[in-house]
């Protein structure tokens, strides 16, 4: 179940990042209405970060990473410590 919570984290932080790279600023209001309106700017680095990072979640997924996992989480095909010949 963790593995696919990672992938699904690593999907949405590359959708941020590729809309990071779309957008300049976003103006964020009130729930309620009432209080200032914020805008945030994202630095330069940022959406390149937040792909990146998000690219590395999904190649560890599917790398299988964990231990003793192997491609996809299918374990390790070893009996008896050998790998069979067929």
């Amino acid at each position: 179940m963790w593995k696919s919570v990672f992938l699904a984290a690593g999907v949405f932080s590359c959708l941020v990042g590729a809309e990071l790279l779309v957008i300049e600023s976003a103006s964020i209001k009130p729930i309620d209405g009432t209080g200032p309106v914020r805008e945030i700017t994202a630095p330069d680095w940022a959406p390149w970060a937040v792909i990146s990072a998000g690219a590395v979640t999904i190649l560890h997924f599917c790398s299988g990473g964990g231990s003793g996992s192997g491609s996809f989480g299918g374990g390790s095909k070893a009996v008896g410590g050998k790998f069979p010949l067929a």
